[in-house]
């Protein structure tokens, strides 16, 4: 050995560079494919989430559309009961038990697209009552004690109710309910509708069961109300119930075939003026669509008001046989003071600052 150390070779520039370069392309690959992955599933949950949702919104159409409440033709029920002409002059006057409309709340939205809202009554509810919140509960039995709809019975297999399928625009209802305690907190939630300055682009399609004191302001010749109409009480009556059925809607439709005709604004009473099929017609945001046409089944019934109205009535007469004031309360606006609803903590004529 002649002692001459030898020397260690290292890495030059351009293999550091190389190298540097081939591990920042195997690292981006992996991690699109985490992020691929990640995005499918975050779709696929989408989508089998609004799935789930179009398959519980069929299903609550068809047992509603299955099980309205209609009135006897009255042409065969004035033959039938003669000497009963003379209609009490305190009773309000019968309300369409199927009314299908254009919503009156969003009617000024401009486009050619319009939320329609379709109000039934019905014989038994569409929907287990124990899917709405909480606080439902509480307004049905606090609506109840005041002689009210007695539509739902305390282990919620539920009865005659009116109700109706309405849309509003995603998050606004869920905001309105959580100011009011009927939902519980979500800060997160109320932020971000806040900071988006603008309508949201999605609608959510509810249904909710309508009270006694609202049911006697429509009989009444009134015309449905904003979510934040009237004091936090009534807010509390009207929206308790409510459930939402499927989010993110883009747009939707409800069509009746009635006489080989398909309409969109209708409206019956009578066993005789029952359409063919009722359709109704979907798109979500994410490009999902469906479209459904529902059999028209019924029974024939009062009016729920009207039972309520008879009860009370009879109830006044064993109380009190010189009592005159058999009839029906006075409808109770909301917003008003006074009427059937229940004690008010909070007179606003407004509560929430109106919809989004």
């Amino acid at each position: 050995m002649s002692g001459i150390a030898m020397k260690k070779r290292g890495f030059t520039l351009v293999e550091m560079t190389l190298a540097i370069v081939v591990g920042a392309l195997v690292l981006l690959g992996v991690s699109g494919v985490f992020a691929a992955t990640r995005n499918m599933d975050r779709i696929f949950g989408d989508q089998y989430a609004h799935s789930t949702q179009l398959h519980i919104t069929q299903m609550t159409i068809r047992r509603a559309m299955l099980s309205l409440l209609v009135l006897e033709d009255q042409r065969q029920a004035q033959a039938s009961t003669p000497g009963n002409d003379d209609q009490d002059e305190n009773q309000l006057p019968d309300r369409s038990r199927i009314i299908l409309e254009t919503d009156p709340v969003y009617a000024a939205i401009p486009g050619q697209w319009q939320p329609q809202r379709f109000e039934v009554v019905l014989s038994t509810p569409p929907i287990a009552l124990d899917m709405a919140t909480k606080a439902a509960a509480w307004a049905r039995i606090s609506d109840r004690d005041e002689d009210s709809l007695d539509f739902s019975s305390t282990d919620a297999s539920g009865g005659v109710l009116r109700s109706v399928f309405e849309l509003r625009p995603d998050e606004s209802r869920e905001r309105i309910m959580r100011r009011a305690g009927i939902m519980d907190p979500d800060p997160q939630a109320d932020e971000r509708l806040a900071m988006s300055n603008s309508t949201p682009e999605g609608w959510t399609l509810w249904w909710r069961p309508i009270l006694r004191t609202e049911s006697n302001f429509l009989r009444s010749g009134g015309a449905p109300l904003a979510d934040s109409a009237g004091t936090q009480d009534e807010v509390r009556f009207r929206l308790a119930g409510a459930i939402p059925l499927v989010k993110n809607i883009e747009m939707c439709s409800w069509t009746i075939y009635k006489s080989d005709e398909k309409i969109n604004e209708y409206d019956a009473l009578e066993m005789s003026s029952l359409p063919a099929y009722a359709e109704f017609e979907l798109l979500l945001l994410n490009g999902q669509y469906a479209t459904w046409m529902f059999e028209i089944d019924w029974v024939l019934g009062d009016d729920p008001l009207d039972m309520v109205d008879d009860d009370a009535a009879a109830d006044d007469d064993d109380d009190n046989d010189n009592d005159n004031n058999g009839g029906p309360a006075d409808p109770d606006i909301p917003g008003n003071r006074g009427g059937t609803g229940p004690d008010r903590d909070n007179q606003n004529g407004n509560f929430g600052g109106g919809d989004t």
